[in-house]
């Protein structure tokens, strides 16, 4: 048999090969994929979260929550949330995202108004470098115009997390004149007080 024909038949029987097997389907955009997994992360909160395809202030305090597959603690912070209505109440003034480090995403990043808007694509692995996000879950504040308040690695049970909420919506931390360190120890005196 000639090389050409040789090759040629190679060629139809992997063609019919991977249709008998079925892996050789298109498959779906991945950017749908990963967004639809994404949604899928935060199911039952889609009136707390918002689509991290594109992450904004909307005039009000920004929170980003990183989580990832598999991490007890942000199925329990979710579950939180789910259970007490007054820490949803609370998360609707936030603009809110759960970003889930799992995940490779592209995320319109969108910082400041007017003529003074940036915009930025950023994938999930480098915004989670951008903000240092070691363990998850990981909480970050920023105020309205995108400026880190508070980074909080770690889980809080419901009446903490009820007060770090108050705290930053209530502009106690303003208190600290942005030194990040007496925001921390504020926020500490804050939930030991509790």
């Amino acid at each position: 048999m000639p090389r050409t024909q040789s090759l040629l038949l190679h060629i139809v029987c992997a063609i019919a090969l991977c249709g008998a097997l079925g892996g050789c389907k298109d498959s779906e955009d991945p950017t749908l994929q990963a967004n639809e997994l994404d949604k899928k992360t935060y199911a039952g909160l889609e009136d707390v979260f918002l689509d991290t395809g594109v992450i904004e202030t909307k005039g009000k305090y920004m929170l980003l929550v990183f989580g990832a597959n598999g991490c007890t603690y942000c199925e329990n912070l979710k579950d939180d949330i789910k259970a007490q209505p007054n820490l949803r109440e609370k998360l609707k003034d936030f603009s809110a995202y759960y970003i889930n480090t799992s995940y490779s995403k592209l995320h319109t990043f969108r910082i400041g108004e007017g003529a003074m808007l940036q915009e930025h694509s950023i994938p999930t692995r480098k915004l989670a470098q951008i903000y240092r996000i070691g363990p998850t879950p990981t909480l970050v504040f920023a105020t309205k115009d995108g400026k880190t308040i508070l980074t909080y690695p770690s889980y809080l049970p419901p009446k903490q997390f009820s007060a770090l909420l108050d705290f930053i919506a209530q502009g106690s931390w303003q208190k600290a004149n942005g030194d990040e360190k007496q925001i921390a120890t504020m926020l500490q005196q804050h939930l030991q007080a509790l």
